[in-house]
This record gives C-alpha cells, sequence and structure tokens, in this order.
C-alpha cells in the first residue's frame, strides 16, 4: 500500500502522528573505528512507545529502522481514513427533500 504514498514526511495526513512518533537514541555502546576513536552504538525506539529496536545501530541505521516504522503507521493511517470515509458514505442522508 505504501508504494503509491507519497514519503511520510511529505504527506498532509501525516502531520498530527509525526508529532506524537518520533526517533529516539539511546546509547548502548561504544565501539572502536579502525583508527581507535571513540564510536557510539544507538538503540533506537519511537517517543509514541509503539516501536523499539533493540539492535545496536551506527551511522544511519537507526533512521533507516524508524523509516520503515513511519511507512507502518502511515499505511495504518491511510486504511483508517478510508474507512472512515467509507463509513461516512454509507450514511443515510437525513437532509429533507425538495
Amino acid at each position: 500500500m505504501t508504494d503509491n504514498l507519497p514519503h511520510y514526511t511529505d504527506d498532509p495526513l501525516m502531520d498530527e502522528p509525526r508529532r506524537e512518533h518520533q526517533l529516539i537514541l539511546e546509547p548502548v555502546a561504544t565501539g572502536k573505528t579502525l583508527f581507535g576513536a571513540d564510536s557510539k552504538r544507538f538503540a533506537a525506539g519511537c517517543k509514541a512507545g509503539d516501536w523499539m529496536d533493540p539492535k545496536h545501530y551506527d551511522y544511519n541505521g537507526p533512521a533507516e529502522g524508524f523509516d520503515l516504522h513511519m511507512q507502518d503507521v502511515q499505511a495504518k493511517v491511510h486504511a483508517e481514513t478510508e474507512a472512515a470515509r467509507a463509513g461516512e458514505d454509507e450514511r443515510p442522508n437525513d437532509s429533507p427533500e425538495a
């Protein structure tokens, strides 16, 4: 379903969910780079509490995992919106006929 949708950051239906769902990074480990510098590793989660990935990420890993989570949220938001619209279309028309 998300193949036909814009990126969640460009989707107007995602404005409110994006305020609730935000990437949280928790430093969980420190490693060494090839040149001996410290390299922090993070576990990623969502502020809304509905996604947590305990893998130790570095570089862009947390953002990629969070993007996948937000695609799921976006699909759910669109499905709920379509269901609500379908429910409105099935309501009887209460307006008086002229």
